[in-house]
């Protein structure tokens, strides 16, 4: 199972996995391409926003975390 995690960046909550030994992101859920698979970047903010759309909230971000994966907290 992918780790997940939550990001705060210029305001907006982002929910998002991510490999800190290759230093990637990945989407999650609805933010997955619509063929199957993932999107997949650098771990960096730009990355972030890259692959993940905002939440509305920090728990809606968090909830989409928890289903998406082993939630590993916020960065």
């Amino acid at each position: 199972m992918m780790k997940t995690y939550i990001a705060l960046i210029d305001g907006k909550w982002y929910a998002f996995a991510g490999d800190t030994n290759k230093n990637e992101v990945y989407s999650i859920g609805s933010d997955s391409p619509k063929t199957g698979g993932t999107w997949f970047a650098r771990w960096t903010n730009s990355g972030i926003r890259y692959v993940a759309t905002p939440s509305k909230t920090r728990e809606s971000a968090y909830r989409k975390a928890k289903r998406g994966g082993t939630y590993n907290g916020m960065v």
